[in-house]
């Protein structure tokens, strides 16, 4: 149940970062104070929440990588020394997560089931 939930609030993060970042080149990004803070703030819940998943439950998606995941969150503490690996995560790493999520909802909606 609580995969479940977590795997949504995932997708609805992941969604967020899409829209917020959508129409906006990298400089635009970098030089855009409320885009780039909301949409830091954003990417760290998403690690964070990736991060949080049970093992079992990452092992059942190998398609995402989780690894970028994990070294997002360490490069989203000093963001300004990582900008290409952020706008990276931005403009790939998400949207593919998102892809792949929908992929394994169809796949395997038990993963994603919110009743106990």
């Amino acid at each position: 149940m609580l995969n479940g939930a977590m795997l949504g609030l995932m997708e609805r993060i992941a969604l967020d970062v899409i829209v917020l970042t959508d129409e906006i080149g990298e400089e635009d990004f970098f030089s855009s104070r409320l885009t780039r803070t909301t949409t830091l703030q954003l990417l760290e819940r998403l690690a964070q929440t990736a991060a949080n998943l049970p093992a079992d439950t990452r092992a059942c998606m190998q398609e995402i990588d989780w690894t970028a995941w994990a070294a997002l969150r360490i490069a989203l503490a000093r963001p300004s020394q990582h900008p290409l690996q952020i706008w990276v995560a931005i403009k790939e790493l998400t949207p593919m997560t998102v892809q792949h999520l929908h992929n394994y909802k169809r796949k395997q909606p038990q993963l994603f089931s919110i009743v106990p």
